[in-house]
């Protein structure tokens, strides 16, 4: 089959460049021709611009002493949308000029990443194949898009579901985005995993790029839009021995002696994840990554997940619950030095497996 996939494949995030690669490498190993629409809202090149808006004197200084770093990963990110994924030729800014597409293919599949999620700066009815008619006979399918956040105002919530009922076939990555979609069949919502589950260890190993560090280290991935405490760093790095390797810079590391890796490319990403000796995180990435390398690892949570103000650790909960690694969800207090260290994965994998299993079946049977 011709398959076009939307997703937010441009953000400068290494989730959202990596599920979309994932997806479309998945479906290409499944036979079929495969396009990511290469929509690239204004709005979400906005946030994502080579030179971050600087917020204090300060922050206009951390830019400038990184400025090489910052900019060497602006164009990695790049070359991966443009060179590496297998993007339109073509790039669309709005819903409306996807018009012309409407009859390209005999597939259109949304997700992952928070696609479904209407309040994102970057969103576009395109994410809910608004630019078909009802009539189209290409298949409409949804693959584990996100809402981002579990409860919406009532219109918005009444016009999700409006636009998800055109779906041929529905599937969420979070449980409770079925809650979301509330006027459809609970029995139609598959839950499946993300796209980096999808396709197994060896294939990420060859696609990793050595980071070149040649100490154990202790690898930290935070998101600043995510909960969870990241004044564990030293205590993790003292407990455990090792060299502290960050990812994300933060205002509070600049007179830190960590190893500041802000210029890595997806690849080196992956390879970061591969080659760690523990991974410290409070992204659903991070957490994914380090259950398929099978690294010891911690995935920090809001500790108070009933009042916690934008709540994204739900997709992170249902993750580590359906693979039977809910212990390693950190809220106030660390485990002790042998729980941090032994994490066992022989159950994990065997449910990993099955998730991927039915989430490959959920794909196979949409696409029939």
């Amino acid at each position: 089959m011709k398959i076009a996939t939307l997703t937010f494949h441009a953000s400068h995030n290494y989730g959202s460049v990596l599920q979309a690669y994932a997806l479309s490498k998945q479906l290409q190993l499944m036979g079929n021709e495969v396009e990511i629409i290469n929509l690239r809202p204004v709005s979400q090149k906005t946030v994502f611009k080579r030179v971050p808006d600087s917020k204090t004197l300060l922050h206009k200084v951390f830019y400038l002493l990184n400025k090489k770093k910052i900019n060497r990963r602006f164009d990695e990110y790049e070359r991966f949308i443009n060179r590496v994924l297998p993007i339109t030729k073509k790039e669309y800014e709005t819903t409306q000029q996807l018009t012309e597409i409407k009859e390209a293919y005999d597939a259109f599949i949304c997700g992952s990443d928070q696609v479904w999620n209407p309040v994102c700066l970057d969103f576009e009815p395109a994410y809910y194949l608004q630019f078909l008619d009802k009539d189209c006979k290409a298949k409409k399918i949804s693959y584990a898009p996100s809402f981002g956040k579990h409860e919406f105002d009532e219109q918005t919530t009444k016009q999700i579901n409006a636009w998800a009922k055109n779906f041929d076939s529905i599937s969420v990555r979070e449980s409770r985005g079925r809650n979301v979609l509330n006027e459809i069949d609970e029995n139609k919502i598959s839950v499946v995993c993300d796209p980096v589950v999808l396709l197994d260890k060896q294939y990420w190993e060859t696609m990793a790029t050595d980071p070149h560090i040649r100490e154990p280290y202790m690898l930290v991935y935070f998101l600043e839009n995510n909960h969870g405490r990241k004044d564990f760093v030293d205590t993790l790095s003292k407990m455990l021995g090792l060299k502290v390797v960050v990812l994300t810079e933060y205002l509070r590391d600049i007179t830190k002696p960590y190893i500041k890796k802000y210029d890595a490319s997806p690849e080196e990403f992956v390879g970061l994840f591969k080659n760690a000796s523990f991974v410290y995180t409070n992204s659903f990435h991070g957490t994914a990554f380090s259950t398929i390398f099978e690294k010891p690892f911690i995935t920090v949570i809001a500790p108070d997940q009933e009042n916690a103000q934008n709540n994204n650790d739900s997709r992170k909960i249902d993750y580590l619950r359906k693979i039977g690694l809910e212990t390693r969800l950190v809220q106030n207090e660390l485990p002790d030095k042998e729980a941090l260290s032994s994490c066992d994965f022989e159950t994990a994998n065997q449910k990993m497996k099955v998730f991927r299993e039915e989430s490959l079946k959920y794909l196979t049977n949409a696409l029939e």
